[in-house]
């Protein structure tokens, strides 16, 4: 997927068939958010000019998805927010895609969040 700078002057018809295509294609995905709503897991898309960012929150009750997830995540970093949230950063769809995945701060410390996103060696058999 190429995601190109929109720099071309827009036409009010080519606005309007883009929301419509944009809908058409949103219906097709509901079936699996609402999958993932009842894990636990919500996911927040913020769509920019050559930028998409998907917020992944997963909640306490989910935290058995969560190591599958970061499975999937190329160049997965684990980080701390301002407010002391953990989060793991990474990528999806050839780097286009930004993902942030909010992890539940009572389920696991920063050391176990770093072993699970490979960038730490630990011992397992004390993690989780």
């Amino acid at each position: 997927m190429t995601i190109m700078p929109a720099d071309l002057p827009l036409s009010s018809t080519g606005i309007a068939e883009d929301v419509q295509e944009a809908v058409n294609e949103v219906f097709p995905l509901f079936e699996s958010v609402q999958n993932l709503a009842r894990l636990g897991v919500s996911v927040a898309f913020e769509v920019a000019p050559s930028r998409i960012v998907a917020t992944i929150r997963v909640t306490a009750d989910a935290v058995q998805v969560l190591p599958t997830l970061l499975e999937e995540i190329d160049d997965a970093r684990p980080g701390q927010l301002p407010d002391g949230k953990l989060v793991v950063t990474g990528s999806m769809c050839q780097g286009t895609v930004t993902l942030r995945v909010l992890i539940p701060q009572e389920w696991v410390t920063a050391e176990e969040l770093a072993v699970l996103t490979g960038t730490a060696v630990a011992d397992p058999s004390n993690l989780l």
